[in-house]
């Protein structure tokens, strides 16, 4: 921010430029930090624990040259972090809990630059009129931005525009129409999705934006920039991607990626793909065939992770097994006056003789069954694995499934553990942990302990493909549970859209006879969960690290 014109003369308009720019800065932080946490909580959780380790790294209060400094200072540590690192003096105490109650109004979603200038200027003569040292300025809070790693991250748009312009108007020759251009971001194999359906003429008459102004690098910008924006493509990879297609192949290519900005339509089948529809709140029905979902088998790695946890929560396993053993159930159970049977029932063939003998229609149910006590349950486990979920929150999702395998094991109840995550609706990915059929061995326990966060958070499409599985489950009751750590959240595929797509996926769910419960780790999460989990249990978890010994309580509850 520091440089900018508009704001240099903003901060002109105080008598101490310095304080005025020092309070924009730690404002424009809380800002900016307030909606990242309601909007990513788990994203939102890591940048407190930084800001948390940031804050125990600032300068002793007793190193500053004043008051004014301390305030200023104590405010930005309690706005970023929610503490301070020392005990506040008496004769500031009442200073900052006034500038932090005026700030308040900026972790609404609605706060923009505008009302932080707004809340800045009360704060800058709220600190002034109880000060009257002058003022220096405090060490930054917030790093400028590096460079450097925006271009190792992201890529150089113009570096990348200069590239494919240069390539564009050394190939003058006309697209090929026979091939297929591979989508971005999806192997070879999985190109048909985006194949013309138009001739050879029409296809030259309607190139593209990008081959008829291939003289043009403004063209090119803006649509790298509008990929970027839409649909989180990189101008590295897109770049990267380039360097390894023919010269006449680039026009094509480019033109596939401007179609997915440009226009969506239902997608093709894919071999050991599935297809699913998605619901458009906006047309009030289905989209068919709009979410493609491919399965993949997690590779196991080895089993430190599970060790650790099973070590780690030793007696809380035993405790738990011990609890789930009382709700198993043991021996034979004797069903009598049946038709067929393992015995004859005694009671109900002395009634048919005296029947027989008063001449009345004696009963045919004569016989005793033993059959063997059982429950009958299947559940699948849903698991966010989303980039979101990074650092604690995957760890404990993890330990998690492994307290509730162990007690399942002891119960014997059937039941299945995949991940989701994915990129866009034609790339929803269902990992595969434990199926129904698996037995549940060290195979499974190392791939467990290689669970890690993907991508984004198309929960919808992943609740329908384990709907599909537990559809087929003979068992009578069947559950499917869901772990996320917050709102679903993919390209153009978000706010109430994304919520209502994933309320209906668990309404279709209900109407299968399927039961749903949902577990979320979103402290944020009372303003959409209501709606979004309509038809279903659910519970928020305030704190991650309960996740693991609240689970097999709530499994205890909804299975008894």
């Amino acid at each position: 921010m520091k440089g900018t014109s508009e704001l240099g003369k903003f901060y002109a308009l105080f008598p101490e430029p310095a304080l005025a720019e020092d309070i924009i800065t730690i404002l424009e932080d809380y800002r900016i930090n307030s909606r990242l946490q309601a909007e990513y909580p788990a994203l939102g959780a890591q940048i407190l624990v930084l800001n948390m380790s940031m804050v125990s790294k600032r300068p002793a209060l007793n190193e500053l040259a004043s008051d004014k400094q301390r305030t200023v200072e104590l405010i930005g540590q309690t706005l970023i972090a929610g503490t301070t690192k020392e005990q506040i003096p008496e004769n500031i105490e009442q200073t900052l809990e006034q500038a932090v109650s005026i700030t308040q109004t900026l972790s609404s979603p609605y706060a923009d630059v505008h009302e932080t200038a707004r809340v800045a200027t009360e704060l800058y003569f709220l600190i002034d009129d109880r000060f009257q040292e002058p003022y220096q300025a405090v060490k930054p809070f917030s790093a400028p931005l590096d460079q450097s790693q925006v271009d190792k991250n992201i890529g150089n748009f113009g570096r990348t525009t200069r590239k494919i312009s240069e390539k564009l108007k050394s190939d003058k020759s006309p697209p090929e129409t026979d091939k297929k251009a591979d989508e971005f971001g999806i192997p070879a194999n999985d190109s048909s999705s985006f194949s013309s359906s138009q001739s050879g003429n029409d296809h030259n008459q309607d190139y593209g934006l990008v081959h008829q102004q291939s003289s043009s690098e403004d063209a090119v910008r803006e649509l790298l920039i509008a990929l970027f924006k839409e649909k989180g493509i990189k101008p590295k990879d897109i770049e990267s991607r380039i360097d390894t297609l023919e010269q006449n192949r680039i026009g094509d290519y480019l033109n596939e990626l401007e179609t997915l900005i440009t226009e969506q339509k239902p997608l093709h089948c894919e071999q050991d793909t599935y297809l699913y529809p998605e619901w458009g709140a906006d047309i009030n029905d289905y989209r068919l065939n709009w979410t493609r979902v491919r399965e993949r088998i997690v590779e196991e790695t080895s089993n430190e992770f599970y060790n650790d946890t099973i070590q780690k929560y030793a007696g809380q396993i035993k405790n738990v097994r011990r609890e789930f053993q009382m709700l198993r159930p043991e021996g034979l159970v004797r069903l009598r006056q049946q038709f067929d049977g393992d015995d004859i029932d005694l009671d109900s063939t002395v009634q048919y003789l005296i029947d027989k003998r008063l001449r009345l229609s004696p009963s045919e149910r004569n016989y005793v069954r033993i059959k063997k006590r059982t429950r009958d349950i299947a559940v699948a486990f849903l698991v966010d694995m989303s980039g979101s979920t990074i650092g604690a929150t995957i760890a404990c999702e993890k330990e998690a499934l492994i307290l509730m395998s162990e007690a399942l094991q002891e119960l014997g109840d059937a039941f299945a553990i995949y991940g989701f995550s994915g990129q866009g609706r034609e790339n929803v990915i269902i990992f595969k942990i434990k199926n129904f059929e698996c037995t549940y061995d060290e195979r499974v326990h190392g791939k467990i302990s290689a669970m890690m966060n993907q991508q984004s958070t198309r929960i919808a499409p992943a609740i329908r493909h384990v709907t599909t599985k537990l559809r087929v489950r003979e068992e009578k009751t069947k559950m499917l549970i869901l772990l996320s750590d917050g709102k679903p959240l993919d390209y153009e595929y978000y706010g109430a859209y994304a919520i209502e797509d994933t309320r209906m996926a668990l309404r279709e769910a209900q109407r299968y006879g399927i039961k749903s419960f949902c577990i979320t780790v979103d402290r944020e999460a009372a303003e959409y969960l209501p709606r979004m989990y309509s038809n279903s249990r659910w519970v928020v978890i305030d704190e991650v690290a309960k996740l693991p010994a609240k689970i097999t309580r709530i499994y205890r509850r909804l299975t008894t």
